[in-house]
């Protein structure tokens, strides 16, 4: 019998049994087109769900980081739920995209830092909107090539987790075991052959969860900085393989790639 009181069960084994559950239900009561599309949800829902319970309920105003990261998590699940369902909805822009990736930052920010805003701390908000973005661009870019978005993402959140473990951050390490144990579901799921689409309502909070989680790591230790910016280049490992002679685009590069940047980031940590 599973025991909930112990921590690895929670943040795991939790995360893994919703997301399974909720990809059948979908699949069940929303039909095979559909529940296939918003299934993908599930692995945010079972994040939220784990977050919750581990946790506690959020306050209001906001009091905590985790407090934040339900918020962050639930409006994005919303806000993506409703672009997987009506794609062609007017107000889904990429404008707004955009828009909605600079409001988190600074919302992060405002949670953990004051104003008005220090001369530096501009300079650094701008840098880390710039790489948020173009990160965020990138991944809608490869959203529907493979898995390519998902692995990337999981990769993203065992890369934090290291670095985390490194800086001795427990808070982050909890964090991307959830949602690394709920990519991960996913992608078992989609093995061998990609069957449910990884539309905007695990994307945008899967995202969204990793920026929020390493800023707030840069907060606790700013010296992070560099071992974070080094992490990003597993978003661009396809890019990378892509200029590698075809005798050795091999499952087992694809597969030890983005170990590399991984590597380096601990070292730095």
């Amino acid at each position: 019998m599973l025991n909930f009181n112990d921590p690895v069960i929670m943040l795991m084994v939790l995360p893994f049994l919703i997301t399974l559950l909720g990809h059948g239900l979908f699949r069940y009561f929303a039909g095979e087109g559909l529940g296939h599309t918003l299934a993908n949800s599930s692995l945010t829902i079972a994040f939220i769900i784990t977050l919750l319970i581990s946790y506690g309920l959020p306050s209001l105003p906001i009091r905590t980081n985790t407090d934040q990261l339900f918020f962050v998590s639930f409006i994005s699940l919303c806000f993506g739920f409703l672009q997987d369902k009506y794609p062609k909805i007017n107000f889904l822009s990429p404008q707004i995209h955009i828009a909605l990736m600079i409001l988190v930052v600074f919302w992060i920010y405002a949670n953990n830092g004051a104003f008005p805003v220090i001369r530096g701390d501009i300079f650094s908000l701008a840098y880390m909107t710039i790489i948020a973005i173009i990160v965020f661009l990138k991944l809608e870019d490869i959203q529907y090539s493979d898995l390519q978005a998902p692995v990337s993402l999981f990769w993203a959140a065992v890369g934090l987790y290291v670095v985390a473990q490194g800086a001795d951050i427990p808070l982050s390490e909890n964090l991307m075991m959830i949602l690394i144990a709920a990519l991960g579901t996913y992608l078992v799921l989609n093995f061998p052959k990609p069957k449910f689409p990884f539309g905007a309502s695990a994307l945008y909070p899967g995202y969204l969860i990793i920026l929020c989680v390493a800023m707030q790591m840069i907060n606790v230790d700013a010296s992070l900085t560099f071992s974070l910016f080094i992490l990003t280049s597993i978003f661009y490992t396809e890019n990378i393989i892509n200029l590698l002679p075809t005798e050795y685009v091999t499952p087992i590069i694809r597969l030890v790639l983005p170990a590399v940047p991984i590597g380096f980031a601990w070292l730095f940590s």
